[in-house]
């Protein structure tokens, strides 16, 4: 099975699409746009552009950036600030991890078994918020 194996792997362009299913809205908000990861002294810088549309609002931009640590077979994923939200796990098809922002929880399961098509699912649950997240990547 191919899989991604170090950081380099996921350097390039990548189209995505994302299904947002806000239990606490009641909406479905979908998103695609393009994932930019390039290469800087620790590792990659995630640049995110993507077109969101919420029912019944004009469609609008969002960006996000995350700053990707190499950490040998793992890949710490920090906040653009330098904060540590999560890890992921390399050279294997499947990889877990979660992230705590009192009051909220953040779960997140990747899918590299397509890879280099990849998903990624979030579970948000707490006091604030409730939804799921599937992003889906494809390289460019």
């Amino acid at each position: 099975m191919n899989l991604p194996r170090n950081i380099a792997d996921f350097q390039g362009v990548w189209s995505l699409t994302r299904l947002i299913r806000d239990e606490r809205a009641g909406h479905i908000i979908q998103a695609d746009g393009q994932a930019e990861l390039q290469q800087d002294a620790l590792g990659l810088v995630y640049d995110e552009t993507v077109t969101l549309r919420i029912p019944g609002q004009p469609a609008m931009t969002g960006t996000r950036r995350y700053l990707w640590h190499d950490a040998g077979d793992q890949i710490a994923i920090h906040f653009d600030d330098d904060r540590f939200f999560h890890a992921l796990k390399l050279g294997q098809p499947r990889a877990e991890d979660h992230h705590d922002c009192p009051p909220d929880s953040y779960d997140a399961v990747y899918d590299f078994s397509g890879w280099p098509r990849w998903t990624v699912r979030w579970k948000v649950s707490g006091p604030r918020k409730s939804y799921e997240m599937e992003t889906k990547y494809a390289l460019r």
